[in-house]
């Protein structure tokens, strides 16, 4: 812009000389005419200028936005697996016991039918929790008879979901509520839990329609 107005201001200085100079009628109307097309074509330099200058910056603006949530923490878990049913049997003639193991998937000296898999637990939440579990009844009371066995075994059912120093053993079921993982990871590829089930049913059990409630319960 700078450029271009100096050569208006010299075209327009040579230009008035030269019709000074002259000093004709027509050359002073020339001259006028002259001074008013300069004066025209730099007030609409001007206003190109202020114009284009005008929309390089509403084109070269910004904007700012934002896009916001919450997640909610959500400690949940559930039985994926909750029921086991051996159904109905006894113990064989001649046997002093039977002995019905879930994470073998055998039925020995009775007659039951075998169940093949323990109860599941799964994660569900998007926290790690502690998992407790308990029972309501003790060997003697489920079964009872001459050394009835009621025991359990907690396993990870994917790599790493539990983890505890009572996982991976069989032990008695508690009936008070315990600590069977310190750390129940709730990632997908880590968040099931088995428990195995192992029983032994002596000849002089209690008969009729026995069973128990596995109680799970999460802590953050």
């Amino acid at each position: 812009m700078g450029m271009f107005s100096w050569w208006l201001k010299e075209a327009l200085l040579v230009l008035v000389v030269q019709m000074v100079e002259s000093n004709s009628p027509s050359g002073n109307v020339f001259l006028v005419l002259a001074v008013a097309v300069v004066v025209i074509s730099l007030f609409s330099v001007g206003l190109l200028y202020f114009s284009v200058s005008d929309l390089f910056t509403v084109l070269s603006g910004h904007a700012t936005g934002e896009a916001n949530l919450t997640v909610e923490p959500a400690a949940t878990i559930n039985f994926t697996r909750g029921a086991l049913n051996w159904q109905s049997g006894r113990v064989n003639s001649g046997s002093t016991s039977a002995y019905l193991d879930t994470a073998a998937g055998t039925v020995k000296n009775g007659n039951w039918t075998a169940v093949t898999s323990g109860l599941r637990i799964e994660n569900i939440g998007n926290l790690n929790v502690t998992l407790n579990l308990s029972v309501t009844k003790t060997a003697a009371q489920f079964i009872g008879g001459t050394s009835p066995v009621y025991q359990w075994n907690v396993t990870n059912g994917e790599p790493s979901s539990c983890t505890g120093s009572m996982a991976g053993l069989y032990y008695n079921p508690n009936t008070t509520s315990a600590m069977w993982c310190s750390l129940f990871q709730f990632k997908d590829s880590a968040d099931l839990v088995n428990i195995s089930i192992n029983l032994t049913i002596p000849s002089d059990s209690i008969t009729g329609a026995l069973g128990d409630v596995v109680t799970a319960t999460a802590y953050v």
